[in-house]
């Protein structure tokens, strides 16, 4: 397989990278070197590249600015899918698409599954599941939620900093989800670009929780007092314009019945981390 990965710079993208460019298997372009929102510099570079597979990382991910700017969602996170798919279509190439739990509304106290139908509160979430629907039935959707990158700070860093200032740290509780680390998440996008499965799949590590809970674990596993983490409401924390989903944990079902090993409980990747900053 050689695989194509557009918006190589942010954090799932650096880490596709830093896993499989060894392999020179890998041809990664940022926004700078690829604007995928330019149909003919798509077909171009796709031409030019001959990949077997497609991993569209590129999007505009500023949920709050999709909302003032809707028209810049779509085109970024819908439209450039098309032209992806087209220029895939030209060379027998398989497009693999990542996206978001903000295609569903969160009125539900159960995991996700793959099958749940989508109900986006925000303009990034209505632009996402558009980009689904215009990557078209044999591409590979990937939702995921609440990613934490390897190569920069995330919410453990977050945490730890907060801890080190001897206050209280505040997060919220009554949101909840799945962290996932792209460490993790990583390798089973590149085992199902080489399989070219089609269709949903929903892709975190294991265990729903709040960042409120999160924080705490993290305390927990930094030899912390877990009470220095005190609980608030997303109304307290949040003045963002767009609606957040209050609960929007995803259920990895098809990876189950693909047979996939289970991606590890969030827990583990937290005290991983943990360990990491204090050696």
């Amino acid at each position: 397989m050689t695989a194509l990965v557009t918006g190589a710079a942010g954090q799932l993208g650096r880490e596709l990278v830093r896993a499989y460019s060894r392999d020179d298997r890998l041809v990664s372009l940022d926004r700078v070197e690829l604007n995928v929102t330019d149909r003919a510099a798509v077909h171009a570079a796709v031409r030019s590249i001959q990949p077997s597979v497609i991993v569209n990382c590129a999007a505009w991910t500023d949920v709050d600015g999709c909302e003032d700017d809707p028209d810049r969602a779509f085109l970024v996170n819908a439209d450039a899918l098309g032209f992806l798919r087209e220029a895939a279509n030209e060379i027998d190439a398989h497009v693999v698409q990542i996206s978001t739990d903000y295609v569903f509304d969160g009125l539900t106290t159960v995991p996700y599954t793959e099958a749940a139908g989508t109900n986006p509160l925000n303009v990034y979430g209505q632009s996402k599941e558009a980009g689904e629907a215009v990557a078209g039935p044999l591409a590979t959707i990937v939702r995921t939620t609440w990613l934490q990158a390897s190569d920069a700070p995330g919410m453990v860093d977050w945490v730890l900093n907060g801890l080190s200032s001897k206050e209280e740290v505040a997060l919220p509780a009554d949101r909840r989800a799945c962290p996932t680390f792209v460490g993790d998440l990583v390798p089973v996008i590149w085992r199902l670009a080489e399989e070219r499965v089609a269709g949903l799949v929903h892709a975190t590590n294991g265990g729903v929780t709040s960042w409120y809970e999160f924080g705490r674990f993290v305390a927990d596993a930094a030899g912390e007092d877990p009470d220095r983490i005190v609980p608030i409401s997303v109304e307290q924390s949040d003045e963002r314009p767009a609606q957040r989903p209050p609960y929007s944990a995803l259920d990895n079902s098809v990876l189950r019945a693909l047979g996939y090993p289970e991606i590890r409980d969030h827990r583990d990747a937290i005290a991983e981390v943990v360990a990491g900053v204090a050696r």
